[in-house]
């Protein structure tokens, strides 16, 4: 059965809808659902009518089903329908490029600015040793991976389980310092140290 597509999600409410596209369209459902219930959703405005109305208050349905392989294209087709409508609450004009188009105020970008520079990353090694980074840059750089993947042990308070090479570098604990404190165990080290 197929399930790649284009959904909408609509506020009973207000009538105000989002398009969206997923190779796994009950799978982003879901993700849609965690993302709002933790406050952490990228579209503040679905955010917002969350917020104010509720989970209940919003109707998720099937547009389209498509291949895989064309789904960015069928996702572009609603946005370039709807992005106009005051009821579309869609702020990204390109499917393939969600930040393509968007322009951000000096302040907005100051902003940005500031916060990749208040932000330390500490790493306590088990001989001791510490070192500090101030980017994810400079730690992904250091570690020889991905700046995402790091943003990726913050976000989900773990170090260890998906990337065990921290404990094998003698990494025992990691502090993300700024605008929010999250101190991290690699998960092999916490799982000896409490036996």
């Amino acid at each position: 059965m197929m399930n790649s597509g284009v959904y909408k999600i609509t506020c009973d409410t207000n009538d105000h809808y989002y398009y969206g596209g997923s190779i796994n369209i009950k799978s982003r459902f879901q993700n849609h659902i965690n993302k709002l219930r933790t406050q952490k959703h990228r579209n503040k405005r679905l955010q917002r009518i969350y917020n104010k109305y509720g989970e209940n208050s919003l109707v998720f349905e099937i547009v389209e089903y498509c291949d895989i392989g064309v789904v960015l294209e069928c996702e572009q087709k609603y946005i370039n329908e709807h992005f106009e409508n005051p009821d579309c609450i869609n702020f990204c004009k390109h499917a393939k490029a969600p930040m393509a188009g968007l322009t951000f105020s000096d302040d907005h970008k100051r902003k940005i600015s500031e916060s990749q520079i208040r932000n330390k990353y500490i790493f306590h090694y088990s001989n001791g040793d510490i070192k500090m980074f101030n980017s994810l840059k400079n730690v992904g750089d250091f570690f020889n991976i991905k700046p995402s993947i790091v943003s990726k042990w913050f976000k989900r308070n773990n170090l260890g389980r998906c990337h065990g090479i921290l404990p094998k570098l003698g990494v025992i604990k990691a502090e993300k310092m700024g605008d929010e404190n999250i101190v991290l165990y690699p998960w092999e080290y916490k799982s000896k140290s409490t036996k």
